[in-house]
């Protein structure tokens, strides 16, 4: 492992020219532009390194698929789990770069996509080709899931994955995405949240009307939809939801004592998000991170939002909102509460679910899991810890419900990497890491 590690160092700026050609290619899974063009430019990239690619269809984007057998009977086979679609760049006047030009200031590679999930995925190609250029035998068996539609709901993995049971056969998954804890400590997540992403859309008369006219008069749907709005969340945060906390599991010992184990640093999550203040405490902090459910506005839309002014009076309004969801809630079932209580307390408003995900969690005392750990702690030393999940969500319920496999989800990226924002970036310092992260998985998977 010595030389190949070396030569990973030795080789990084060519490593990083293929990370650049690959977010150099659009992949918006919202609006389709470029994604079979990065599926193309993606297995080209997975069969130059010695990986037997395929790119196969499903019902939507297709899955960029890539193995290399075992050289032993008795081998382990390790699966990685990637995407490589990307969220669209808009707002494009607060990038610093054009989003789709990789573009390196400061120690840091920016570009759409190059955190989530382009680079950290390359991170496993380059590791095989590491291993390929130096000669040395990858001693277990390797499979490479690469999906294009995780941005948009992963809707087509689930039935992708129950398809190709016997194909995608493994020991472990692991999903590689994210950014990690403050102070650049990996957090190996144990499981992650699911989410149901849905809008509400209220509709009072027929058309806007003067307000001179028919406010007080004529029902205002702003003001019916905060109503509404209101009766879902309490002044401190509770969810109102009827039935929303069924099933939702008081923390454990062992839960606390995994978050004892996590670095909190208060004072850089108020500086990181740019808030007054941070009130909540450790426990409180992780809590609420990893085993509580959330209910969150995305965006409101109503009535006149140009310059200047326009008084009328609103016939619609719309929010789209998310509920991030814990081990034990479905979001299926989470999603008929809502439609009740928005019954209930809105008739005739309508509730559109857009998308969801299922809750997963796995025991990190599990062999094969703490293989993984060991191996990360090799690269990372003294900065690898334990963390009961990931506060968003990526489809690993596939792994452990469908394929009925462990899987661990561990970000590599850097914690102010700005998913999903304008100037997304990568430390190439933890990039070049997450490269040797991958070839000692490899290594030690055996």
């Amino acid at each position: 492992m010595e030389h190949v590690h070396r030569h990973i160092d030795e080789h990084f700026k060519d490593y990083l020219s293929a990370v650049g050609d690959l977010v150099r290619q659009p992949s918006i899974s919202a609006t389709g532009e470029g994604v079979r063009e990065c599926a193309r430019l993606l297995a080209d990239m997975m069969t130059s390194a010695g990986i037997r690619t395929e790119i196969l269809e499903t019902g939507g984007n297709p899955v960029v698929y890539g193995e290399i057998p075992s050289g032993r009977k008795d081998g382990k086979t390790v699966l990685f789990y990637g995407h490589y679609d990307v969220q669209p760049p808009e707002p494009l006047e607060l990038w610093e770069s054009r989003p789709f030009e990789p573009a390196v200031r400061d120690g840091r590679l920016y570009a759409r996509g190059i955190a989530d999930n382009k680079g950290q995925l390359m991170a496993h190609i380059l590791a095989v080709r590491a291993f390929r250029e130096t000669g040395t035998d990858i001693p277990c068996g390797v499979k490479f899931v690469f999906e294009g539609e995780e941005e948009s709901g992963s809707t087509s993995l689930a039935p992708f994955v129950e398809q190709n049971r016997e194909r995608l056969a493994c020991d472990i998954a692991l999903a590689v995405d994210g950014p990690m804890l403050s102070g650049d400590v990996l957090n190996v997540c144990l499981g992650c949240r699911g989410v149901l992403n849905f809008e509400i859309e209220i509709e009072t008369a027929r058309f806007d009307c003067h307000s001179g006219r028919g406010g007080d008069i004529i029902p205002n749907a702003g003001w019916e939809l905060l109503r509404l709005l209101r009766t879902m969340k309490d002044e401190q945060g509770n969810i109102l939801v009827e039935g929303f906390m069924d099933g939702v599991r008081t923390p454990t010992e062992k839960d606390m004592e995994i978050i004892a184990g996590l670095p909190f640093d208060r004072e850089n999550l108020k500086n990181l998000y740019g808030v007054p203040s941070f009130g909540l405490d450790k426990n409180e902090y992780y809590t609420k991170l990893n085993l509580l459910p959330t209910l969150t506005i995305n965006g409101i839309t109503c009535g006149y939002q140009g310059k200047g002014s326009k008084t009328i009076n609103p016939a619609k309004a719309s929010v789209k909102m998310d509920a991030r969801l814990v081990v034990d809630q479905n979001p299926l079932d989470v999603a008929e509460k809502i439609k009740g209580h928005v019954a209930r307390h809105a008739p005739g408003a309508r509730v559109t679910v857009h998308g969801f995900m299922y809750p997963s969690k796995t025991d990190g005392d599990l062999p094969v899991c703490r293989t993984v750990v060991s191996a990360l702690e090799k690269v990372y030393t003294d900065k690898v810890a334990l963390s009961l999940g990931l506060g968003g969500s990526l489809p690993s319920y596939v792994w452990t419900d469908i394929l009925g496999v462990p899987a661990l989800g561990i970000p590599y990226a850097n914690q102010d990497s700005g998913g999903h924002a304008p100037n997304e970036n990568f430390r190439l310092d933890l990039l070049q890491k997450a490269v040797h992260a991958s070839a000692q998985i490899l290594h030690d998977m055996k």
